[in-house]
């Protein structure tokens, strides 16, 4: 998968912006033209909404999977900038322009999007999911190993409701989805002391707490509670690949931990999304599978 999960968690924490900043302009009926900081080349550019889009969603999926994938992509990825933009300006204050191709701060950037991946932008123009006329929090992620998650489950985010997101059973290859992980004690405790908790021995390691989803929420090093989708990101978010750990052991010198997934669970996910694709379904039933009660808008020819 191509999602960049720390971007994402990163941008889950950001709260609202006050009302009539950045959410008045980017009230938008037609599409904008976006200013995109490009961080290879360090350089400015202007380009319309939906060119900049290509990039993101060649960024984010791979361009040869099912044309109802690259069209849910598209609709999520343009309703996460619209949204982000909205909210808190996108990355004005970090580099001065409406967006970036850093996946650390925005989302994942490729100007080599694929023909596939064109005719889907086009093909869902201007289209953004929306929760009582607003663009919704568009999160997405890798495999959710079989259900997904609750933002505050899978992201710790609380800063607003969310009751587009529930937890759902969704399809996985469970053939692909397991991953293993082995750190040492040392790692732990850095890791933990960055999340802001102090640990010493790490004589033990067990799953505290977990929510709805089966996802671990809290990890209990030694009798320190530590967030487990906070230590995921601290100790790398492609080893420690998903909070749906199933396992949990001190072994020796070393620290492994077990489970299946990949990302924060939330939202999309994008293996689940290829498989239903491949049964069949279009983009829209892709979107309503994973966003409830939610309509998908045309907002801009």
């Amino acid at each position: 998968m191509r999602t960049h999960f720390a971007a994402l968690l990163l941008l889950a924490f950001v709260t609202s912006c006050a009302p009539g900043g950045p959410q008045a302009r980017w009230n938008v009926r037609e599409e904008p033209t976006l200013t995109v900081f490009m961080e290879e080349s360090g350089q400015k550019r202007e380009m319309k909404f939906e060119e900049y889009l290509e990039g993101v969603v060649a960024g984010e999926i791979y361009g040869h999977w099912p044309r109802a994938v690259l069209e849910a992509q598209a609709i999520i990825a343009r309703t996460f900038t619209l949204e982000a933009l909205q909210r808190r300006g996108g990355t004005r204050k970090l580099h001065g322009t409406d967006v970036c191709t850093n996946p650390e701060h925005f989302q994942a950037y490729d100007a080599e999007a694929t023909d596939a991946i064109r005719e889907a932008v086009r093909a869902t123009r201007g289209m953004v999911i929306l929760h009582r006329g607003r663009p919704v929090r568009a999160w997405f992620h890798a495999d959710a190993a079989g259900r997904t998650a609750s933002p505050a489950e899978g992201l710790g985010f609380r800063d607003e409701p969310t009751p587009y997101l529930r937890t759902v059973e969704v399809p996985t290859d469970r053939d692909k989805n397991a991953w293993t992980a082995s750190f040492t004690r040392e790692e732990i405790r850095t890791a933990a002391r960055q999340v802001g908790a102090e640990v010493s021995e790490v004589a033990s390691v067990r799953v505290a707490r977990r929510g709805p989803s089966g996802r671990a929420t809290v990890i209990r090093i030694d009798d320190v509670d530590v967030s487990a989708p906070a230590l995921r990101l601290a100790l790398g978010g492609e080893k420690v690949r998903s909070t749906l750990i199933l396992g949990a052991r001190v072994d020796g010198d070393r620290v492994v931990l077990s489970g299946r997934g990949f990302g924060h669970g939330v939202g999309m996910s994008q293996e689940a999304a290829r498989i239903l694709a491949e049964r069949g379904l279009d983009a829209r039933q892709i979107i309503y599978t994973f966003y409830r009660r939610v309509e998908i808008s045309k907002q801009w020819e």
